[in-house]
């Protein structure tokens, strides 16, 4: 199955507080005990008003710039537009801020009135920023990163492409082909498996995010509106077209309508031998879960889908029969607001009902989701990644709390964590026996790293060398990218898996303090890197 991860576009959103006012608060205190009063008032303001959209965030997760600017864009959904806490902020700071009004003002979601006073919004903000900490909260501590290019070597390939998005990048096994999408200069490239220049089609308006190749035909998804310019417009699709000698032909669209979908799986979910098709729809402020289903007269897929989940933000979903039922089951990662892993048990009668595995704070910025059983018990586990940046500020804020985990299943839909590797900014990962020792390795990349270093951590290769111990490392012709999208593959057909990764050089998150680095990257950085397996050679 082939699988690509969007970056930016998929940054994670907050939802808009619904009213729930009630509680009058006395501000009251004196000597000694007045600014632990108002501390304690702040957090209650925090408890009522945040409580509404996701879980209440503790003022540690933040350092105060990310809170002042976080709040600011935060009071937008309560009716309250103040931007003098960021005073004397670079003009690209003002820029993000001012858009992000815009976006709430277009989606109707600033309140006509601020739902708490003038007083009350300067003691919750008060609250968050006096207990935050001046820097960020680094990461534990993990094993060093080696530089290793003994398992992958770079294959110099037929493709260039100027301050390159690449929001698609696709290996074709049974057919031999590497798909990649270019969303700036909108255009689908085909190389062969020599990784030689073989056909391409033009594209515009069209920003392709997915592909998944099955014989002699591919699904492609369109998402629509990449950078959420565009608030609650619908113009995702699915599309099919035939493959012949490795050239796409009778494109048509198969589904249409479609709410910035960054993710699709086709399933039976019936048991009826007719695949159901599952529309992860990220959205802006809004979004879905939609099952699309057959018209039992024609065959064809019907146009409007079942509405499984109406929270906006799901990043990726993912089918197995998770209670031994003989029925698939819908593992749902969202991102946004409610940042959590469910999972949807097939019900049997042509229902689903949830269970929420786990909840965590609003900035973990889930990114990816991947299914594989890692301990051979033949019960399937989840592995989860959350390196999203860009929800709490344009400063590349580095988060404690970002990077890779592996959940063991313990039965009866219960997970445990049982490793984790910290890593700023992860986006994507493939999940392999890379290296044919009869375990799963991972590889990784990050799109928000941190940027300081010289040889930034944008791509790791996790190799297990005994039971969920894994040795770091990485390829040091990855250094020289900020890569967005990633897959794997036995392109060649020689029995190992390659890997491809690619760029796309956004400013976001990088023109506050990196600016310098980014030019370079826009000016010297690859479009594509190609990471040939050499454990067959």
């Amino acid at each position: 199955m082939s699988k690509c991860r969007l970056s930016f576009a998929l940054a994670a959103q907050f939802c808009v507080p619904i009213v729930c006012l009630g509680l009058s608060l006395l501000y009251t205190g004196c000597g000694k005990n007045e600014e632990l009063v108002e501390r304690s008032i702040g957090r209650e303001l925090a408890q009522q008003h945040c409580i509404t959209c996701h879980s209440v965030p503790e003022a540690g997760l933040l350092p105060k710039a990310s809170w002042d600017f976080t709040l600011t864009y935060m009071g937008f959904f309560l009716g309250v537009v103040d931007y003098s806490y960021l005073d004397g902020s670079s003009e690209r700071t003002m820029e993000v801020i001012e858009a992000r009004e815009e976006f709430v003002r277009a989606a109707h979601l600033l309140p006509q009135q601020p739902l708490l006073s003038e007083k009350q919004w300067k003691t919750l903000r008060e609250y968050y920023v006096s207990n935050a900490p001046e820097v960020g909260i680094p990461q534990m501590e993990k094993p060093q990163v080696i530089e290793d290019n003994s398992l992958f070597s770079v294959q110099s390939l037929q493709y260039r492409q100027q301050a390159a998005i690449t929001s698609l990048v696709s290996i074709d096994e049974t057919n031999g082909f590497l798909l990649v999408h270019d969303s700036g200069a909108q255009r689908l490239t085909i190389l062969d498996k020599d990784l030689d220049f073989h056909d391409s089609h033009e594209a515009p308006g069209v920003f392709l995010v997915e592909a998944r190749s099955q014989e002699d035909e591919v699904y492609l998804l369109n998402i629509g509106d990449l950078f959420a310019s565009e608030i609650g417009k619908s113009y995702g699709e699915i599309q099919h077209a035939k493959i012949r000698g490795g050239v796409h032909y009778g494109l048509k669209i198969l589904l249409g309508g479609l709410h910035r979908p960054a993710d699709f799986a086709f399933a039976d979910f019936e048991n009826d031998g007719m695949e159901e098709i599952l529309v992860s729809n990220f959205g802006d402020y809004t979004g879905n879960l939609s099952l699309f289903k057959h018209d039992p007269s024609t065959g064809e897929y019907l146009p409007e889908p079942e509405i499984l989940s109406t929270e906006p933000g799901i990043v990726k979903s993912e089918v197995s029969d998770f209670n031994d039922d003989g029925l698939l089951d819908i593992v749902v990662l969202m991102s946004a607001a409610r940042e959590n892993l469910s999972i949807l048990i097939n019900d049997g009668d042509g229902s689903f009902s949830r269970k929420i595995i786990f909840e965590q704070h609003p900035s973990y910025g889930y990114t990816g989701l991947v299914l594989r059983d890692f301990n051979n018990d033949g019960l399937m586990d989840i592995i989860t990644l959350n390196g999203d940046n860009g929800d709490s500020d344009p400063y590349n804020t580095l988060k404690r709390d970002q990077g890779i985990r592996i959940y063991l299943s313990k039965g009866d839909l219960n997970f445990e964590e049982s490793y984790f590797y910290p890593m700023y900014g992860v986006y994507g990962a493939e999940i392999e026996d890379f290296d044919l020792d009869g375990d799963l390795d991972i590889a990784a990349i990050s799109f928000h790293p941190d940027f300081y270093p010289d040889k930034p951590e944008n791509f790791v290769f996790l190799e297990q060398t005994t039971p969920l111990i894994f040795a770091p490392k990485t390829h040091p012709a990855t250094y020289n990218g900020r890569w967005l999208t990633m897959d794997s593959g036995d392109i060649d057909g020689d029995g190992d898996k390659d890997i491809v990764l690619g760029a796309a050089y956004s400013p976001v998150g990088m023109m506050a303090n990196h600016e310098d680095k980014f030019l370079q990257l826009v000016k010297e950085g690859p479009p594509l890197l190609f990471l040939e397996n050499q454990t067959k050679d």
